[in-house]
């Protein structure tokens, strides 16, 4: 089965209360996979037109990470996910093709969360504002 990367246009809608800050959670039909620096091998983010920010990374290609990840879209194909961050809605959107493991890219028209999930996936703590 051939592996196309996903391109998604991420919608930011209003903070979710008792957000969890774990990592960047892909939830649909019930179930959940939660995206953290362990399970990522490279995250980048650019600047697009118009503003949009392109967050780009690969994932580990086990069964803990992608595996888990590709088992939860695919078993939900043609069904809405949400990705979520720290309490943001950043994704949803409906699935119609399969992934592979390198080169998933989300584009967000907020720049701040995009650039605050790339850098939680790199690893870089996490500051609250004084």
């Amino acid at each position: 089965m051939p592996y196309l990367p996903l391109f998604a246009v991420l919608i930011l809608s209003a903070p979710m209360a008792q957000a969890e800050e774990s990592g960047v959670a892909f939830t649909v039909g019930g179930e959940r996979f939660v995206l953290t620096p362990a399970c990522v091998q490279r995250v980048a983010h650019a600047t697009g037109d118009a503003g949009l920010v392109h967050l780009r990374f690969d994932m580990a290609e086990t069964p803990g990470c992608f595996g888990a990840f590709r088992r939860l879209l695919s078993t939900h194909q043609g069904e809405r996910p949400s990705v979520t961050f720290r309490g943001e809605r950043l994704l949803e959107a409906v699935l119609h093709i399969p992934l592979g493991p390198e080169n998933i890219v989300l584009v967000a028209q907020h720049p701040g969360a995009a650039v605050a999930a790339a850098e939680f996936l790199r690893g870089v703590p996490h500051t609250e504002a004084p």
